[in-house]
């Protein structure tokens, strides 16, 4: 069974894929659905059911009616609980931050999925306040990688706490793969920007404009825009791809200008996107995470 129902009319979810410079946008739309939707991932199958008046019901620009649909749900056992989350978590596990990324070029459609993923995640007042550019065009990446470059420069000159250049010191100071450090030893180099096959912006909107040209305030912007690129870093890494959630701090704005994004929008990651290249490097560490005692505590 596929993820939606046949009939059904996906929830709305704004992309544009760059190309040729930006010059070129392919739009990806997904509809909210005005019939009974039914997941099924392999497990529980949960079901908004459609209320008998939905017919009738208005619209807001975020969706919402003044309607209530009824939410029903099927309970997995305990025993397959644990066994999914069992699978999920060593799965995540072996998750990675990439900086070396292979030119082979993901199938189509399925970072746009990924990406469609993401956005079902909560928001606050279901306002949904992202919006992802996929960047392919590889002059346009490399012009992203110099600005972004050019920017670490200065932080790494007069922004950056002394203690925080250290802490980044086996990932890309000194102790670092030699590839990405600069001639002189100072700021770090960012190859990866451009030899990912595609390069996600993540931008944060801090208010919408309805057709009406009427404004409307989002809330919990920041909060709601990082459970996305969470979730967005889980399906790329549950399809085998990798993934760096980068903040381009000091070339926001250009950037922005760049992709053609509005004003009301702020550039909150760059995100690469490929498969691991054959010769990549990560961090070696021991232990990798954090130990549960250090995790979590129970009450």
């Amino acid at each position: 069974m596929s993820l939606y129902s046949a009939d059904a009319r996906m929830q709305a979810l704004g992309f544009v894929a760059a190309a040729a410079g930006g010059a070129a946008c392919a739009w990806l739309l997904l509809r909210r659905g005005d019939r009974t939707v039914v997941i099924d991932a392999g497990g529980p199958q949960w079901q908004q059911v459609t209320p008998p008046d939905a017919a009738a019901a208005v619209a807001d620009k975020h969706g919402e009616t003044n309607l209530q649909a009824k939410f029903v749900s099927q309970r997995l056992s305990a025993g397959s609980m644990q066994q999914r989350a069992d699978a999920l978590f060593r799965l995540m596990n072996t998750r990675r931050t990439m900086r070396f990324y292979s030119t082979d070029v993901p199938p189509e459609g399925v970072v746009e999925t990924c990406i469609a993923t993401a956005g079902t995640m909560p928001s606050g007042a279901h306002h949904q306040p992202w919006f992802f550019v996929m960047v392919r065009d590889a002059g346009l990446k490399m012009q992203i990688q110099e600005l972004v470059e050019e920017e670490e420069r200065v932080n790494y000159e007069r922004r950056m706490r002394k203690s925080w250049i250290e802490d980044l010191s086996v990932m890309t100071g000194e102790n670092a793969d030699p590839r990405l450090r600069s001639a002189d030893n100072s700021a770090p180099k960012k190859p990866y920007l451009s030899q990912a096959p595609i390069l996600i912006a993540l931008f944060k909107q801090s208010h919408s404009v309805g057709s009406d040209g009427q404004k409307s305030d989002n809330y919990y912007v920041q909060e709601s825009c990082g459970i996305a690129a969470g979730m967005l870093i889980a399906s790329l890494h549950n399809v085998g791809l990798a993934t760096l959630p980068s903040t381009p701090m000091g070339a926001e704005v250009r950037i922005r200008d760049m992709l053609g994004r509005p004003d009301s929008e702020k550039l909150l990651l760059l995100m690469p996107v490929g498969y691991p290249a054959t010769d990549a490097t990560v961090p070696y560490r021991t232990p990798l995470r954090k130990s549960f005692e250090g995790l979590l505590s129970k009450c």
